[in-house]
């Protein structure tokens, strides 16, 4: 295995080189985002009662015009329920608006154009817009992501009728529902149909799908590319729970101080990118817990578990890596990965052979681990 991954190495090296590209800044785009409702009818929803309902974020390049209007606002991912919202983030919404930051413009015009399909998923008791960070990059480099409240999992799902809050009693049977829910999305994305998704016609590239997720989303990713052969490339973040390694190209990204999955998730973790047999990545932050990979730090800013300081894994107190840094590191490489992997780039390919960021990530290619930003394994 180790002769094979230096041979990889020794051919992605050889290719032809593009210019450089800053894989970390804001890409060339303006980002839209809109929120659609979709109902799929042949499933019964265990939590809300009725067919399964997913409210779904959708983010995506924009026209020009998005660049003279207002980003939208956090409460506005509540719709009719900020109250509701506030209860259960356990803050006043007023002051997470202030401290947010998004790019995204509600309900701007979609570029013209097919761009690759991303579905992200969140984590347990997580929500669709956990990771507002993440989807602005990726729609700003030319990416479509859709993110669902996989309901009853979610801290707080806005339905049609009502809000539904999160049951943890339900984990069983989100795990069921959990990747039933990506393939749904990616069926009603890639052929729209009806109102809801009319607008997507033809704006999605159906030979460049990927699926990225957080902790209880780390492990949708993995599950669904077991199933849907139209899955081409997955990032599975913080994920304790794994399943059959896949020869599909995997990136995993986790936290050295991640105190909710612990040594044993990390481990499982490690297990299951080293069984991996297709490309595969290893991104570990030294000073990451479980929350450095979502946008918790300006919901609740001295969260603990990679947020602000707090408990490490060792039980000593930690100064975790700070957000904007920790952001800057995760979206340079999931940029580059989706960029290799659905698009080609060769550019992206040697970006991915290099640990920009030695002194606070760990960074394997396969079975190298790359120590320095010369690539030296």
């Amino acid at each position: 295995m180790k002769e094979l991954t230096a041979l990889w190495l020794l051919l992605a090296r050889a290719l032809p080189g593009e210019e450089d590209r800053d894989f970390a800044g804001p890409g060339p785009h303006p980002v839209g985002v809109r929120m659609v409702t979709l109902v799929d009818e042949e499933r019964k929803d265990e939590f809300a009662g009725g067919p399964r309902t997913l409210i779904t974020e959708i983010w995506y390049p924009a026209t020009e015009e998005a660049r003279s209007r207002p980003p939208m606002r956090f409460r506005e991912f509540f719709g009719p329920y900020p109250e509701e919202g506030a209860r259960a983030l356990r803050r006043d919404l007023a002051e997470v608006d202030r401290d947010f930051r998004t790019q995204a413009v509600r309900n701007a015009p979609l570029k013209a154009g097919r761009w690759p399909l991303l579905i992200f998923s969140h984590g347990n008791g997580g929500f669709r817009h956990q990771n507002v960070f993440q989807m602005d990059h990726l729609a700003s480099h030319g990416y479509l992501v859709a993110s669902p409240d996989h309901t009853g999992n979610s801290k707080l799902s806005p339905l049609p009728d009502r809000a539904v809050r999160y049951d943890r009693r339900g984990k069983g049977q989100s795990a069921q529902d959990r990747p039933r829910d990506v393939r749904f999305l990616i069926d009603r994305i890639l052929a729209p149909s009806g109102p809801a998704v009319a607008w997507l016609e033809g704006a999605t590239d159906p030979a460049a799908v990927g699926v990225l997720g957080h902790s209880f989303g780390g492990f949708t990713a993995v599950r669904v590319v077991e199933e849907d052969p139209r899955v081409k490339a997955i990032l599975a973040m913080t994920v304790a729970f794994t399943g059959r390694p896949t020869a599909v190209p995997t990136l995993v990204m986790l936290g050295a101080q991640d105190s909710t999955i612990g040594r044993a998730g990390n481990l499982l973790s490690r297990g299951y990118f080293l069984g991996c047999t297709g490309p595969r990545y290893l991104l570990t932050l030294r000073r990451g817990g479980h929350f450095t990979f979502t946008d918790m730090d300006l919901i609740h800013p001295n969260f603990g578990d990679g947020v602000g300081r707090g408990k490490g894994l060792n039980g000593e107190e930690v100064e975790f890596l700070p957000a904007h840094q920790a952001k800057r590191i995760i979206n340079s490489y999931t940029i580059a990965f989706f960029e290799r992997y659905l698009r080609g780039s060769e550019a992206a390919g040697q970006f991915l052979l290099k640990n920009h960021h030695p002194d606070e990530a760990e960074w394997w290619v396969g079975d190298l681990q790359v120590k320095n930003s010369a690539s030296s394994p």
